[in-house]
């Protein structure tokens, strides 16, 4: 399956640079670059589930994907409008 077809199955929003998914009020999280395409499949799907599991438990509110032609990454709209909920705390909090 392709990137885009796994972000269909898992019913992510699907974004071609990751300006357009910040503009859209996501949230980014990590970034693969793999060297071939079944290994962007693998990323993606990797990237999804963790993704699916936090929207589950209710962390956010909905799950996409940046898919450049080299790398994909992972991004989320949170729950609330001031960025979301499950940042992490800054170092020395």
């Amino acid at each position: 399956m392709s990137p885009k077809e796994i972000a269909t199955h898992y019913g992510a929003k699907l974004f071609d640079t990751a300006e357009a998914a910040q503009a859209a009020g996501f949230m980014l999280t990590e970034r693969h670059a793999p060297r071939n395409v079944w290994n962007k499949a693998s990323a993606t799907q990797s990237l999804l589930l963790g993704l699916r599991e936090k929207m589950e438990r209710g962390e956010i509110k909905e799950i996409g994907l940046v898919n450049e032609p080299y790398a994909v990454t992972g991004c989320y709209l949170p729950n609330d409008a001031n960025g979301g909920t499950t940042a992490e705390p800054a170092p020395g909090s």
